[in-house]
């Protein structure tokens, strides 16, 4: 079930309007659009492994195969910058994949030119509201020790989280319970 959502824009901290819907089976395209604005570091930190020169072919299958997720399965939002001249520019995108009736994973990606600016925390609390309507209670997934801004936002969404650190690498459990 996908929630109605009432807060589907916002203004960064620059002035730029961000709309955001929920994510669809066509969505293919817009998200190679945003792996490929990322830098080989930003995919590093997000994936953790290198991407560097990835298989395109592969980058598409990978996108396909997150857009047509069987809504059952997932939820999340993706945003797109309103620019005058050139509008629904994809900047960003989280989603929540259910590992069972309770626990599902967490991701977000937002291209390299709108780091900063919100974005990503905006769209993790609509994923989060989504994934609590569907009966979500806890959501988990991987980040990198040294990734800061993955910690800045989750200290920013203010849910009580657990982190299990392993190598480079920490376990993330967050609590989501109404």
């Amino acid at each position: 079930m996908i929630m109605e959502y009432k807060m589907t824009q916002m203004v960064t901290k620059t002035g730029k309007r961000i709309t955001a819907r929920p994510l669809s089976p066509y969505d293919a395209p817009y998200l190679v659009d945003i792996f490929e604005h990322m830098s080989p570091e930003s995919r590093y930190r997000r994936f953790q492994q290198s991407l560097e020169n990835p298989n395109p072919k592969q980058v598409w299958e990978e996108a396909e195969k997150i857009a047509q997720m069987e809504d059952e399965q997932q939820g999340g939002f993706i945003a797109f910058w309103q620019r005058p001249l050139l509008p629904d520019v994809p900047v960003g995108a989280a989603r929540y994949v259910r590992i069972d009736d309770e626990t599902a994973e967490i991701a977000m990606s937002v291209r390299d030119d709108m780091h900063g600016q919100g974005i990503g925390t905006w769209l993790l609390q609509m994923a989060i509201d989504e994934a609590v309507v569907n009966g979500i209670r806890k959501l988990v997934g991987n980040a990198l020790n040294d990734n800061d801004a993955i910690w800045r936002v989750l200290d920013k969404l203010g849910y009580p989280y657990h982190r299990t650190p392993d190598g480079l690498i920490s376990e993330i459990e967050l609590d989501i319970t109404p």
